[in-house]
């Protein structure tokens, strides 16, 4: 009997021990060799799967790069978790559900695309699991944002963040280099309201346009689906306008553009982002002429570095959602290391105080009032001869 007992009283003090040493560490004891989980959706095999896979690429190559480091916390591996969403709002807000409740992530980098952003930021307000997204739309973020006054003060979604210039931000941009670098007034717009990505940069420029002196001679939309925008050209062609803003996606902005050569639109193309590769590839000689603003140039000194080690990796170049890929994870991966935990409301705090991280393309400091980038510039790049030139390296609106 006193050999039972003084057995159990053993037990006792061990399972004492290790419970204490985990209070200690902050973590139980089976956490130590326990991957982080970090989740990813975007569309992989839709009609914008080209970014989804950059994107993919560029944050599995920063997962290994940091488990080869020796992983985080103390050495625990990093883990990737991917779901395909197919460019669809459904998809993934089923997506990012799966990965919050049911794989325990610590924190998601979402989708590229605003309409997924719009459905999924009330679901990571309820779930409370954060998501670090390129997507522009101010709403993901600031989900009562006003058009019509956007300078006003609004409560910021604890859970949603941007890495990157919003739309209202990047049409500034383009906006500001047609008028005070290019000279421009006039302008007219073609875009789609069915994308909100389409529609708030189309916002964002007029509303620049109008308050610096420039005149919008015409907005022309389109629907979800068309590739013909032969009528809305003709009457940009009668108005004539110096600019012609078309913030769309790659198919439907080389399709503009080479419609409105073959009517004799004469009027100098403005792109946003989405005008970068492979545009160059589907426009041709058609978007000679055109400047857009963009997060990175293939010939900024710094980003030669990263280029060799997704060569090394891939065995191809990088493209712009590598870079977005690999440095959203990694400010992930910065909030978890410095919460010292992979508890989503321990980096939800990290994500939100402010603190800068210097990613491979320029430094991400999140505004805790809106959460998104700040004093982020963009490169404004020009389409000459088929080829895409740097024309500024960093470019604030004016």
């Amino acid at each position: 009997m006193k050999t039972i007992m003084r057995c159990t009283a053993i037990a006792v003090a061990l399972l004492l021990v290790t419970t204490t040493l985990a209070f200690a560490t902050g973590q139980p004891e089976e956490a130590v060799d326990r991957p982080v989980r970090v989740g990813f959706y975007a569309d992989l095999s839709a009609g914008t799967a080209q970014w989804g896979t950059d994107a993919e690429k560029g944050a599995r190559l920063k997962v290994k790069e940091v488990n080869e480091a020796g992983g985080i916390l103390g050495g625990r591996p990093v883990e990737l978790i991917v779901y395909d969403i197919e460019m669809s709002p459904t998809e993934a807000v089923r997506a990012y559900t799966r990965l919050a409740q049911e794989d325990r992530v610590a924190a998601v980098n979402g989708s590229l695309l605003s309409n997924t952003a719009l459905a999924v930021s009330p679901v990571a307000e309820r779930l409370r699991v954060p998501i670090v997204s390129r997507a522009m739309d101010e709403r993901a973020t600031t989900p009562d944002f006003d058009a019509e006054n956007p300078d006003r003060d609004i409560p910021v979604n604890p859970y949603f963040f941007l890495t990157q210039p919003s739309a209202f931000q990047q049409a500034a941009i383009i906006a500001s280099y047609a008028m005070h670098e290019l000279g421009m007034r006039s302008f007219a717009m073609l875009y789609t309201p069915s994308n909100s990505y389409s529609l708030y940069l189309a916002r964002g420029f007029e509303h620049y346009v109008n308050n610096n002196g420039g005149r919008m001679l015409g907005n022309f939309e389109f629907q979800a689906g068309d590739l013909d925008y032969r009528s809305q050209l003709t009457r940009i062609r009668e108005l004539n306008p110096e600019g012609l803003f078309i913030p769309n996606y790659v198919t439907e902005n080389a399709n503009a553009v080479r419609q409105a050569r073959e009517i004799g639109v004469r009027s100098r193309f403005l792109g946003n982002n989405s005008w970068y590769k492979p545009m160059d590839e589907v426009a041709g000689p058609a978007a000679d002429g055109a400047y857009f603003p963009n997060n990175i140039t293939f010939d900024d000194p710094k980003l030669q570095d990263f280029f060799a080690r997704y060569r090394a990796e891939y065995g191809v170049d990088p493209r712009l959602h590598s870079f977005s890929g690999y440095d959203d994870v990694g400010l992930i991966i910065d909030a978890i290391q410095r919460a010292g935990s992979d508890d989503p409301q321990a980096v939800q705090a990290a994500l939100s105080d402010g603190t800068p991280y210097e990613g491979v393309v320029t430094s991400i400091e999140i505004d805790p009032g809106t959460h998104r980038a700040v004093d982020i510039p963009l490169s404004i790049l020009k389409f000459e001869r088929d080829e895409i030139k740097t024309v500024e390296f960093a470019y604030f609106a004016r």
